[in-house]
């Protein structure tokens, strides 16, 4: 018969396999835990530093040039072979001779004044006188023969063109004769300048004034010249002084 002193020692290993049991159980566990948890996801790469690509140059706007004033007629210069336009800044913007043909001339005096001239006809007499296609521009006259079949042509003419001037200046642009001749001036004025000859005008009171008589050139011993040239006459008004400035030969009468 077993007493209670032989079986306490059972009891004691019992309680030891149990403990050891509990034990073992954890630690497989704990064992199976770790080998079935996730892996730890892998860590993104650093990104790669591109470098920036260059920032283009600005191109440099390029400085505008200033353009310059296209010059402006400032005054008609007359002389005894025709008359030139000048600009302001002095320069020469057209030249006229008496034997030109007149449509250039027209445009560059249209473009100095800035307007269109009126046109009008003089009429001649046939033979030593065409008639006279006037551009009128208020102030500046310019008379054009016109050529007539039959008739001489127009470098057999002594004065295929000539002007007549009314004003000392026209849409601002200066108008200059020779001899200090001036629109208004007194006949007295006009004698001090030393005109070759002066006489009366049939019937209306006025004067009439003629310089460098002998300047006045259209024929030769071979016939008419190509470079004409004019004396000048001025027509003067008691009260009003000079009215009118002509460029065309002298003639005697």
């Amino acid at each position: 018969m077993t007493t209670a002193t032989s079986r306490r020692p059972l009891i004691v290993l019992s309680i030891v396999a149990g403990v050891l049991l509990i034990v073992a159980a954890v630690l497989v566990f704990v064992l199976s835990q770790r080998d079935t948890s996730p892996a730890a996801a892998p860590s993104s790469p650093a990104p790669t530093q591109t470098s920036a690509a260059p920032e283009p140059t600005p191109t440099p706007t390029p400085t505008p040039t200033p353009t310059e004033a296209a010059a402006v007629a400032a005054e008609i210069v007359m002389a005894a072979t025709g008359f030139t336009i000048v600009a302001d800044d002095g320069s020469t913007l057209f030249d006229f001779r008496w034997r030109d043909e007149v449509g250039p001339a027209v445009a560059a005096l249209t473009e100095a004044f800035g307007t269109e001239p009126e046109l009008g006809v003089q009429t001649g007499d046939g033979t030593h006188f065409p008639d006279y296609t006037i551009y009128d521009w208020a102030g500046f006259a310019l008379y054009d023969m016109i050529f007539v079949d039959g008739n001489k042509p127009r470098d057999e003419y002594g004065i295929p063109t000539w002007v007549s001037i009314g004003a000392n200046e026209v849409q601002e642009v200066s108008i200059t004769p020779e001899f200090a001749l001036t629109i208004g001036s007194a006949a007295d004025a006009v004698r001090s300048n030393g005109p070759d000859d002066e006489w009366a005008m049939p019937g209306d009171g006025e004067l009439r004034f003629v310089f460098d008589i002998d300047r006045t050139d259209f024929l030769s011993p071979d016939g008419p010249v190509r470079d004409l040239s004019y004396s000048v006459f001025a027509d003067a008004t008691e009260g009003l002084g000079v009215t009118d400035i002509l460029y065309r030969p002298y003639s005697g009468l």
